[in-house]
């Protein structure tokens, strides 16, 4: 019979006694989502785009994010939205997009430069695709093509298709 040091032994009964001590915590994860404060801000938004016959459509909030499809509304919050002019005099626009699921999601975002009439100041973008992993957060981003025009911006955010 081998003998083991009494070292390695007790070691080994130390060991195994944390290990069998261990306990799961559950961990919150940090994304959680309050949808409240957006709903109970949205009509003090200052800047906003008003349509000729103002009884027949609702205002638009100006230098923001609209999100046009309700499939999302309760998925995707928009936790920051940040416009900037270059070093070339363009205007380059970039949304914070914060995925509120335990799954994946494809969103897609396009952006309306506007002038000072509120008035397109150049063809709206193409639809961009984002990818939002679960509880996490990506960025849309694009930028001008004019230089001067532009004053104000629309960005509009769907359900990836």
């Amino acid at each position: 019979m081998d003998r083991v040091p009494i070292s390695v032994l007790a070691s080994t009964v130390t060991l195994n006694a944390l290990v069998g001590c261990v306990q799961t915590v559950p961990v919150t994860p940090n994304v959680a989502c309050d949808f409240r404060p957006l709903a109970e801000t949205r009509s003090t938004l200052v800047k906003q785009l008003f349509g000729s016959a103002p009884s027949t459509t609702p205002t638009l909030p100006l230098d923001t994010v609209s999100i046009t499809d309700i499939g999302i509304t309760n998925k995707v919050q928009v936790q920051d939205v940040l416009a900037t002019r270059t070093a070339t005099g363009t205007v380059q626009v970039a949304a914070r997009l914060v995925n509120c699921t335990d799954f994946p999601l494809q969103v897609e975002g396009r952006t309306h430069f506007l002038n000072e009439a509120q008035m397109d100041a150049e063809p709206v973008t193409a639809w961009t695709r984002v990818f939002l992993p679960p509880r996490a957060v990506s960025t849309y981003s694009e930028r001008s093509a004019q230089v001067d025009e532009v004053v104000h911006y629309l960005i509009e955010i769907r359900e990836g298709i």
